[in-house]
């Protein structure tokens, strides 16, 4: 009972990062058409590091309890403990490597150039609208008690509209 609860527990716990592995491989061998060949091998290749490691992590918490009852030594069992950390401490960043090379490889370093947002282009190919020419600033009445420049000076020229100080009173407004 004892062995078959350590085994429920390393299924349990190793089952997740296995299926999502699998899933992973399967959706990258099946987008043929979506992605090209370089970043679907690539991803394929990470993915499958990742999981032979997963794999040997599972076989690993299987054999550990068992690896006491051979007869192998202390020396023997520190010799296939190493090795396989020495395989589990390449495994995860080979795979991920391959994984990020997936998704960087192809790309272009500069790109297209930016819309007027800072987004892509405008659509028809036209020509990037420039902003609109900021309007002069009008003089502010010396009596405006919302700016409070010296001797008349005029309004900041990023006021427009009902903003200005010196816009009437209830000028712009959603009031009827």
């Amino acid at each position: 009972m004892r062995e078959f609860e350590y085994l429920a527990r390393a299924v349990v716990f190793e089952a997740p990062t296995v299926l999502v592995l699998l899933v992973g491989l399967v959706l990258a061998a099946t987008a043929g058409g979506r992605l090209p060949r370089k970043p679907r091998l690539l991803a394929m290749s990470g993915l499958g590091v990742l999981l032979v490691s997963a794999l040997l992590n599972v076989a690993w918490i299987l054999l550990l309890p068992r690896a006491f009852s051979f007869d192998w030594g202390y020396s023997n069992f520190q010799l296939m403990n190493l090795a396989y950390g020495g395989v589990q401490a390449l495994a995860y960043p080979i795979g991920t490597g391959l994984l990020i090379a997936a998704v960087l490889v192809g790309r272009r370093a500069g790109g297209a150039e930016a819309g007027p947002f800072g987004g892509r282009p405008l659509a028809g190919g036209g020509p990037v609208p420039t902003t609109a020419p900021v309007p002069a600033a009008q003089p502010v009445p010396p009596t405006d008690p919302g700016w409070t420049g010296e001797g008349g000076a005029d309004a900041p020229a990023q006021w427009g509209g009902r903003s200005r100080p010196d816009a009437p009173a209830g000028a712009g407004t959603d009031q009827p």
